[in-house]
Formats: structure tokens, sequence, C-alpha cells
């Protein structure tokens, strides 16, 4: 019995690392008819000029941030390239409808979108239904039908549009004390062009 106390209280030490040390990952897809999973930091995708869907997959991870633009400004960072403001995302974060009622995506030149879960929260910016899954998984919707151009304060539906997308994920994995960005989790980017349907 005297060659066990070591190990339970070695055991007891340590439980608090395995309960708290839970995987975090994130996977986010594209979809109209197909989807493109995201896999690689760098995707490009041809999309017919009509409702898209950005599906996100998260793994004990609270929200992913978007930047979405008609501008390859931020996309042409490459994959170790600091994310300029990174540490300020949240201040520049732009405010969004709840449930996704608009089903639009932000175009912006300097503002960021955060989309998030929190059950705590009766809200969020995704499509209303969330599916919730097991150990700390869940996956998200947003539908686009329609892009909202922040410096125009104009709607402009997708089959009205030509121009090429860019979008810029990033999933933060740590915060300082002060709850801003410290550490990546991942990011992605893809180059969305449009068919040409006339």
């Amino acid at each position: 019995m005297k060659n066990l106390l070591p190990y339970c209280i070695c055991i007891l030490l340590l439980q608090p690392l395995f309960v708290y040390s839970q995987d975090k990952n994130i996977t986010i897809r594209i979809g109209q008819d197909k989807s493109i999973a995201l896999r690689e930091y760098e995707s490009q995708a041809t999309l017919s000029p009509k409702s898209f869907k950005i599906q996100v997959l998260f793994e004990n991870v609270a929200g992913v941030y978007c930047y979405a633009s008609f501008s390859d400004s931020i996309y042409k960072l490459g994959e170790q390239d600091p994310i300029p403001g990174f540490a300020n995302l949240p201040n520049m974060t732009m405010a969004e409808e709840k449930f996704n009622d608009e089903k639009e995506l932000l175009i912006s030149k300097n503002g960021w979108s955060y989309w998030f879960y929190d059950p705590a929260i009766d809200w969020h910016r995704f499509n209303r239904k969330i599916i919730l899954l097991d150990n700390g998984r869940l996956v998200a919707t947003k539908s686009i039908k329609q892009l909202y151009i922040i410096d125009e304060k104009k709607e402009l539906k997708l089959k009205d549009n030509t121009t090429p997308l860019y979008l810029f994920f990033v999933a933060v994995s740590e915060t300082d004390t002060d709850g801003k960005p410290a550490k990546e989790l991942l990011r992605r980017k893809i180059k969305i062009d449009w068919t040409n349907d006339d």
C-alpha cells in the first residue's frame, strides 16, 4: 500500500492536465452543390453567382475571424506573415445581424467579422440552427445570398457580382489577460471566382 501512495499523489496532481487539455481544431468548408474543405493554407474555388454556404466545424474553439474583401490586401499574406493588428482583432470586428437573418457577407477594406457560438448567450452570427455534436464539437453554417459592402453601404446580390471574393480566416488558440488574441490556432484563405452564367 505504501508503494501506491506516490502514484496516487502523482495521478491526483496530473488529473487537471488531462481534464483541461482538450484538443482545439476548426474545419471550414465552402459549399454550393459540392463543398470544398479548406485543408491547406490557400485554396481557390469557382462558384456560380448564387447562394453558397460557409460551414464551420468547431472543436473546443469559441469562434473564427473572417476578413472578406474584393481586395487581396490581407489575402496576399504568407502563411507565416504576421496579421496586421492581430492583437487588436476584437476591436476591428463589425456588427452583424443575429442569426444571419439577412443571409449576407460583410465586405470591407478594414473590418473583420467574428463568428462564434457560446451556449451561455442566446444569439450568434450563424444561421439559427447549430448542430451540437460531442466532446465540445459543433457545426455552424452561414448561408450567403448577398454581399453587403460596408464602405458603400449597399447590398450586392451574388448574381450581380463578377469581382473575385477574397476570404481570410483566422482562429485564435490563446488570448492574453485582457482577452486579446495572443496566438493563432489556424489560418486559411480562399479566393472565390464566379462562373459566367449568362
